[in-house]
């Protein structure tokens, strides 16, 4: 293995969470503009776009997956840490893996459950957004929980699977 692997591997992550900034900024400000479009259009000359609201229903879908993809990537999720809390400092790193673990595995069977989703609205195609078919959209569920099943497995194997409580800001 290369002596540089540990910076080379930082520069990849960082270089994937600022795609992912970028993208998040890139779909709220499409999304507010989208919005705004509509409330004027609406309120100023009672039309509309007839698409508008089911896009921003996909957009909004694509934004929690896309934000909860950094917040796993960032070590920024939502974690229920009452037993490593109280344990002492030298066990917290092995609770933190078996954490990771268990959120792998739920993150990858919740990938395969909208995989199937996906598979059956695509087999139904029983709507479209702007003439593109439904699942489509709905593909960043199992992609994002894939991802995010990966990232979990990454940090359980990494050297240290979740911040202490006295390190976290």
């Amino acid at each position: 293995m290369p002596r540089n692997w540990p910076q080379a591997w930082e520069r990849a992550g960082r270089a994937i969470a600022a795609v992912e900034t970028l993208l998040l900024a890139a779909l709220v400000s499409a999304l507010v503009l989208l919005s705004a479009a509509q409330i004027i259009l609406r309120n100023f000359f009672h039309s509309g776009f007839l698409w508008a609201e089911p896009l921003l229903g996909m957009g909004l879908l694509w934004l929690t997956m896309l934000g909860a993809l950094a917040a796993t990537g960032a070590r920024r999720h939502i974690v229920i840490d009452l037993v490593g809390h109280f344990c002492p400092p030298r066990l917290r790193g092995a609770i933190g893996r078996l954490t990771a673990l268990f959120a792998a595995a739920a993150c990858g069977w919740l990938a395969a459950a909208a995989a199937r989703f996906c598979q059956f609205q695509k087999e139904m195609e029983t709507a479209r957004i702007l003439d593109i078919p439904v699942w489509i959209y709905y593909l960043i569920v199992p992609v994002a929980f894939g991802l995010m099943a990966l990232r979990f497995l990454v940090q359980a194997a990494g050297p240290a699977a979740r911040p202490t409580p006295e390190a976290a800001p």
